[in-house]
């Protein structure tokens, strides 16, 4: 029961981050769990699935009420997404989960470095969908493979390939990864229920901060907090790295 606890203001960090940003946040769920809450690799990588799918979604339907959803590239993403997160999946089942958490190290710090040199983006590009499909399928790889969201990479895809502005490509990114991780979810039921109450925990502190966050992101500056987010992921990766390694 302690260790619930200890993980639930975490969890709210990483609601907020994903209703604010559509990004980032989710990727810190795997360390948290596994770190913090002491759950193997591969039960952490299902509840991390589980809670990033449930709050995306929730942030999906918060964000649809305004009208910031383009539901057109959300569709093209999430087709390309769901039988690439599939494979991941698969593919983590036989992996070690040392060498699992290596690979997240490594994502994460690259993630961290992308949101950084991505922070001040504004402008649009324009359509294109062959890679966006591209894109879509290795967010949905790492989906399953790793349990992340993949918003890292979808924002700045939705913005320079799917000629959306930030905050539509913010909103665009939670249907996908809604869609990726649920799916994800569904081939790993095994892994989370054997530690639903824990996994019930870090959803619903995740929930709460969706809103907090979804909320924020109309006031809070969107610069500021890529930017701390940014150095927050690099930091996170270099330590799960060193450890991993000397272990």
């Amino acid at each position: 029961m302690l260790e619930h606890l200890a993980i639930l203001p975490l969890a709210l960090l990483i609601g907020i981050v994903l209703g604010a940003l559509g990004s980032g946040g989710a990727i810190l769920a795997l360390p948290i769990l596994v770190y913090v809450a002491a759950l193997p690799v591969r039960q952490a990588v299902a509840v991390s699935q589980l809670v990033v799918g449930t709050a995306a979604l929730v942030g999906t339907l918060l964000q649809a009420r305004i009208g910031n959803v383009v539901w057109g590239q959300a569709l093209v993403f999430s087709c390309i997404g769901i039988p690439a997160t599939w494979i991941g999946a698969r593919l983590a089942k036989g992996a070690e989960p040392h060498w699992l958490m290596i690979g997240f190290a490594l994502i994460i710090t690259m993630a961290g470095f992308r949101m950084l040199q991505t922070a001040h983006i504004v402008e649009t590009g324009r359509i294109r969908i062959g890679v966006s499909l591209v894109v879509g399928a290795i967010v949905g790889l790492l989906t399953g493979l790793l349990g992340v969201g993949g918003g890292f990479m979808l924002v700045p895809a939705l913005i320079a390939f799917g000629g959306m502005d930030a905050r539509k490509a913010t909103a665009t990114s939670l249907p996908v990864i809604a869609v990726n991780s649920l799916s994800g979810t569904v081939h790993q039921v095994d892994q989370w229920t054997a530690v639903l109450g824990l996994a019930m925990s870090f959803l619903g502190a995740t929930l709460v901060g969706t809103f907090i966050g979804v909320r924020m992101a109309r006031s809070v500056s969107e610069l500021k907090l890529k930017q701390a987010l940014g150095f927050v992921l690099i930091g996170v990766g270099v330590v799960v790295g060193i450890v991993n390694f000397r272990g």
